[in-house]
């Protein structure tokens, strides 16, 4: 979740920097630190059955932020695209939601198994 929130506040922030001239945009870098991490063998987790995967996700304080600096959109050199920021905007918040769904799923779980029902 606080990914998804650290990703917000980039993708606003591209949207709202979308006519300053020279601007590029930022975004979390998550492949690369995935890759590294997986080359490092930090995200091993206990597998209970064959056929569950090895690996999980990184951990949220180990993203980075990237500017991408190889594209250009316009003459100003600005490389903002609102239609794809807008896009990646209602993607990160439904990614969100359903992290929140889920963590409140989770919760009432526990609190169900704490009061012994």
């Amino acid at each position: 979740m606080d990914a998804a929130n650290l990703r917000q506040r980039l993708l606003t922030q591209n949207i709202a920097n979308a006519n300053t001239p020279h601007y590029k945009r930022l975004d979390l870098d998550f492949k690369s630190v995935f890759a590294e991490e997986i080359d490092k063998n930090r995200l091993e987790v206990k597998r209970t059955h064959p056929k569950h995967y090895g690996n999980a996700i990184p951990p949220a304080g180990s993203l980075k932020v990237a500017r991408e600096t190889k594209t250009n959109q316009r003459f100003d050199e600005n490389n903002i695209d609102i239609e794809f920021e807008a896009a990646q905007l209602a993607e990160n918040m439904l990614y969100f939601q359903s992290l929140a769904t889920s963590w409140k799923q989770e919760m009432s779980r526990l609190k169900q198994a704490i009061q012994g029902r």
